[in-house]
């Protein structure tokens, strides 16, 4: 009985098969000599992968970061010094927010995968990185998360506008929004064109 059953299966796929490739063969058949054949390949995924072993590793949290972009309050006063008093009061909100307590660490897999503990939750999703324009893309359950992003050496920078990095730390802190914004409401300053967010280091 089990033999007779295994024949019938085997039948069923053979059948099965042979239709597929009838249909192919119809296919073909009716296909117009004149009409242009586009073979994709797999060129695409070539370059996501070039693009996600350039910033692959495990990284943790150094410091802060601070990028400036065109015009701004930073560029009036000059980047070396505004940039050393933000970073000063970006460390300090840090702190405060207990960051490194609750979330202090990220992988990143060459095959465009990330994963990390926010609070001792494990969480993971997948990530696309544009190296000419240096953006990071997380993904979670299909949101996005924009940076800018690009590494040096065994450095990793990371930075996000303040509206997105006051998010990020509501969320990273576990706080309520208040407490993060009174935390850190130095970032209300005309800031334009000024991302912040963190420097990273190989585990």
């Amino acid at each position: 009985m089990k033999i007779r059953l295994v024949n019938i299966l085997i039948l069923v796929m053979v059948i099965g098969v042979a239709s597929a490739v009838a249909q192919e063969v119809d296919t073909i058949a009716y296909f117009d000599p004149g009409e242009v054949l586009v073979v994709e390949d797999d060129s695409a995924e070539i370059a996501h992968l070039a693009a996600c072993r350039q910033v692959a590793g495990d990284w943790e949290y150094s410091k802060p970061y601070v990028h400036a972009d065109g015009a701004s309050i930073i560029g009036k006063l000059g980047k070396p010094i505004a940039k050393s008093k933000l970073k000063k009061k970006l460390d300090k909100a840090f702190k405060k927010l207990k960051i490194k307590n609750r979330w202090n660490s990220m992988s990143l897999s060459a095959d465009g995968q990330w994963e990390m503990r926010l609070m001792g939750i494990p969480m993971r999703g997948r990530y696309t990185y544009d190296p000419a324009a240096q953006n990071l893309t997380l993904r979670w359950n299909g949101i996005p998360l924009k940076s800018h992003t690009y590494r040096d050496g065994k450095k990793l920078y990371v930075a996000f506008d303040t509206d997105r990095l006051l998010m990020l730390m509501h969320v990273l802190s576990g706080l309520s929004h208040s407490e993060t914004l009174k935390a850190l409401s130095f970032l209300s300053q005309n800031f334009s064109n000024v991302m912040v967010g963190f420097e990273m280091k190989r585990k």
